[in-house]
């Protein structure tokens, strides 16, 4: 797979990913990367809601995906004499080649509260 298909792809899946987590989260009070996120502004790593100042977990994740190829080539001597058919050893020679890739990303997400929702704010 070449380097420009297995970013697309990975871009897609972890795109879909996210919208699919999104509708289950609205259903269940949670908010994943809600539009109101911002990052504080005296700490890089704290990321809040604007409106209700409610703080988001950054949720990472660090997929290794690794693809492996692999290629049989079977040999197999065999003579035919009339009816009878006389075969020699069979062998399979395999080789195979991998290589492992690692995807890093953060997803924002606002978990439930305990209490009223307040869906209005999103």
């Amino acid at each position: 797979m070449k380097l420009e298909q297995f970013v697309e792809e990975s871009l897609k899946q972890i795109i879909t990913g996210v919208l699919k987590a999104k509708e289950y989260g609205e259903k269940n009070g949670a908010y994943v990367n809600p539009v109101n996120a911002a990052f504080n502004s005296n700490s890089e790593n704290v990321i809040y809601c604007t409106e209700t100042g409610i703080p988001l977990q950054q949720v990472a994740f660090d997929v290794a995906v690794t693809v492996t190829s692999s290629q049989s080539e079977f040999s197999d001597s065999q003579a035919e004499i009339g009816d009878i058919t006389v075969s020699g050893s069979t062998s399979e020679s395999n080789s195979s080649n991998s290589s492992a890739s690692r995807i890093k990303f953060l997803v924002p997400v606002r978990l439930p509260t305990s209490g009223k929702q307040d869906s209005d704010h999103w």
